[in-house]
C-alpha cells in the first residue's frame, strides 16, 4: 500500500476509542441524499454556504453547538430575508453567540451578492444542482472560488466545505489537511499546494476504498482543536501510531 500511513491514523484513533465517524454523519447522509436525486432548494444551498464562511480559520465545535440559534439568526436562511437585511445584524448576532470570525464583516457584507450568484446560477441552468452536476469538479471549484460564479469571501477550502454540505465528494485542503499530509511525507514539497492535498487525498480514498469526504473528515478530526486533536500546532506524537513523520523525526 502506497498511504500506509493514513491507515495507522484510523488505528490510534480506533486503539483511543475515538468514534470520529459520528461527526460528519450528516456529510455522508448528503452524499446519499445527492446520489439519490435530490436537487437541494437555495436556503439550503445558503446554509450550507454560510456555515462554510463562519468555519473560517477558527474552531468548528462552538458553531456546531450553536447551529439551531444560527438558522434563527438567518431565519431558516430565507433568500429574500437576507438580501433585505443589513447585514449588521448578522454580524452582531453571530458575535454575541461567540461564531465570529476574523472576517466576518466582509463574509456578512458580501452575502447579498453571494445568493445572488447562486440565484443567477439557478437561472442559467435551471437550478444551481444542474450546474453542479454536469462539471468536472475542479472546474466547479474553480469556477465558484475564481472564476464566472466567483462566491465572495471564499477560496478553494471554503467552496470546498461549502460543496460537501450539499452532498459533493470532495476534499478541503485546508490547514488540518495540508500539515498532516505534509507531516507524513505525502507531500513533494515542504509548501504542499491546495490542488497536491487534493490530488493525494483522492488516491487515499481509492486506495481504501473511502469517500473523498471519509478521508477529509479523517485527517481534520486528527488535527483540529477540541476533536482527537494530536497532529495539531504542537503535534501528541506520543499518542499516535505513525513512526515515520516529520514531525516525530524533527522532535529526535
Amino acid at each position: 500500500m502506497k498511504f500506509i500511513e493514513f491507515g495507522k491514523l484510523i488505528k490510534t484513533m480506533e486503539v483511543n476509542h475515538y468514534d470520529y465517524k459520528k461527526d460528519y454523519q450528516c456529510t455522508l447522509n448528503a452524499l446519499d441524499e445527492r446520489k439519490n436525486g435530490k436537487i437541494y432548494s437555495i436556503p439550503e444551498h445558503i446554509s450550507t454556504m454560510v456555515f462554510a464562511l463562519l468555519s473560517n480559520q477558527r474552531p468548528w465545535k462552538p458553531i456546531a453547538d450553536n447551529r439551531e440559534n444560527i438558522n434563527k439568526l438567518f431565519n431558516n436562511f430565507d433568500a429574500n430575508y437576507i438580501k433585505a437585511t443589513d447585514y449588521q445584524v448578522f454580524v452582531d448576532g453571530l458575535l454575541t453567540l461567540h461564531c465570529g470570525n476574523r472576517q466576518i464583516h466582509k463574509q456578512m457584507q458580501s452575502l447579498k451578492d453571494n445568493i445572488e450568484t447562486l440565484e443567477r446560477i439557478a437561472k442559467d441552468y435551471g437550478s444551481v444542482d444542474n450546474y453542479y452536476n454536469n462539471i468536472d469538479i475542479k472546474e466547479l471549484l474553480k469556477s465558484l472560488s475564481a472564476g464566472k460564479y466567483k462566491l465572495k469571501q471564499m477560496g478553494v477550502p471554503l467552496v470546498s466545505e461549502y460543496l460537501k454540505g450539499i452532498g459533493i465528494d470532495i476534499i478541503k485542503p485546508d490547514v488540518h489537511v495540508c500539515r498532516i499530509l505534509t507531516r507524513l511525507g505525502y507531500s513533494k514539497s515542504n509548501k504542499i499546494t491546495e490542488d497536491e492535498a487534493f490530488d493525494i487525498c483522492c488516491d487515499i480514498a481509492k486506495e481504501y476504498n473511502l469517500t473523498k469526504v471519509d478521508v477529509d473528515a479523517i485527517l481534520w478530526q486528527y488535527g483540529a482543536r477540541n476533536y482527537f486533536e494530536v497532529c495539531c500546532d504542537k503535534p501528541k506524537c506520543s499518542k499516535c501510531l505513525v513512526e515515520n513523520c516529520k514531525s516525530r523525526q524533527a522532535q529526535k
